[in-house]
């Protein structure tokens, strides 16, 4: 038997997605790259939008009649009894707490037995470590700190997808952390829905503490954590991160909105002049801080004004990138009936408004660069061009350039030419 795997979403679903790959493999059932080879294809879904959502039903569709099919991940966990409605084809459902079990999933359709679904949450850490062969990178290492969210913003369907945050002993995480770094990962990703709501009761641990022991105890160029949540940062994470070079200057920000008012209908719990205190504190204590965010569009109820103050907050923290969508309502969520006032195409204009102001200043920002070397980590070689590397910066500026170096290797790279999305240079021996 061959599987193939099929990741929509965020880090955390390409994390499951390698521990379901770890679990699979280590049982001789042999992964290929094509769903074309497979027996079964595995499909790790997102839920996190409608769009998202209707692209899991849309692929499904697609497959082959002959392949077994496998839904997992958030659409499983949400969507279990409209799948098995509308998709006679899906063999399995497995919820999001339940990757753990994919073998006996596949167990179960090499026998022939009937379909069926795993979707019960768990309050325990499953505790899994995937192999260096099964991870997608050997370069970034992901590691999952927490899962879940307990903060219920009225748009967002993570608790009922993901549960009640539950988090993973900081012993289990300091060791797959070493074993990444000893392993010569470059870069270590700690996950998590709130990812700085981490803790370790049982040994009195903080997230402050436990980036304070990665930077100390592992050998990697850069550590960063996605996904942060404004309300839960304190002045000692700020100081811990000055006192580190390797976590890196840049962290991923999500504000949602730069209106105090629609942020409290999110249920937010932060202001707009709390994010913008917590960012300049950051550019005091760390020069070349570097910020990227989340942004809704169209939250039922948002007016012009409440644009405009978001519009605002984009030109204040100049972002070196944004993820902008507009609002999506969610089922289970306290803003799904909420009705929209404002129209579709009013909400796509204003979409348009913000997603040019950002294209606008990444351009500047990149411009910045321009005459300038940088050290650039190499993370996979040009598709398109033999002789080409793509590689990210410290703050994920994409760059561009001609080299016969190996993924994985670091590079200082002098910057000759930008646009806004990506950059380029020639390699430099300073």
């Amino acid at each position: 038997m061959k599987f193939f795997i099929k990741t929509y979403g965020c880090q955390m679903n390409v994390n499951d997605s390698e521990k379901m790959r770890y679990i699979l493999e280590s049982r001789g059932i042999h992964h290929c790259q094509s769903e074309a080879d497979a027996d079964i294809v595995i499909i790790n879904s997102c839920a996190v939008r409608e769009k998202a959502q209707d692209k899991i039903y849309s692929y499904i569709g697609r497959i082959s009649s002959d392949k077994k099919i496998i839904v997992a991940g958030c659409v499983a966990q949400s969507e279990k009894d409209n799948i098995l409605k509308r998709c006679s084809a899906v063999d399995f459902i497995l919820g999001t707490h339940q990757y753990f079990k994919i073998h006996l999933a596949v167990d179960r359709i090499i026998k022939g037995d009937k379909r069926d679904v795993f979707a019960g949450f768990s309050k325990e850490w499953k505790e899994l470590c995937p192999d260096m062969g099964s991870r997608e990178s050997r370069v970034s290492g992901y590691v999952s700190i927490m899962e879940g969210c307990n903060n219920f913003c009225s748009y967002c369907i993570v608790p009922f997808t993901r549960g009640r945050e539950k988090y993973r002993p900081f012993q289990n995480i300091m060791e797959e952390a070493e074993y990444l770094s000893n392993m010569g990962y470059k870069e270590i990703i700690l996950l998590g829905q709130n990812v700085n709501s981490w803790e370790d009761k049982s040994e009195g641990f903080t997230f402050t503490d436990l980036l304070a022991a990665l930077a100390e105890k592992t050998d990697v160029k850069w550590i960063r954590f996605i996904t942060s949540y404004p309300g839960y940062f304190t002045d000692d994470m700020i100081k811990v991160m000055a006192r580190f070079d390797k976590i890196a200057r840049h962290i991923h920000f999500p504000a949602q909105s730069g209106s105090t008012r629609i942020l409290k209908k999110m249920n937010r719990t932060y202001t707009r002049q709390d994010y913008l205190k917590i960012v300049n504190r950051f550019k005091r204590k760390i020069p070349g801080m570097k910020f990227s965010s989340d942004f809704i569009v169209g939250f039922p109820g948002e007016t012009e004004r409440d644009f405009e103050l978001t519009m605002s907050l984009i030109k204040k923290v100049e972002y070196e990138s944004l993820f902008s969508f507009l609002y999506s309502p969610r089922q289970f969520t306290k803003s799904f009936l909420d009705p929209d006032k404002t129209g579709i195409e009013v909400n796509k204009e204003r979409l348009r408004r913000l997603q040019i102001l950002q294209q606008e200043i990444q351009v500047k920002n990149n411009k910045t660069y321009i005459g300038k070397p940088v050290d650039v980590l190499i993370t996979q070689r040009n598709p398109k061009k033999a002789d080409e590397v793509i590689g990210r910066t410290e703050s994920y500026r994409v760059v561009n350039f001609v080299s016969r170096s190996s993924v994985g290797e670091f590079k200082r790279v002098l910057i000759t030419n930008v646009g806004p999305h990506s950059m380029r240079g020639m390699e430099v021996n300073d």
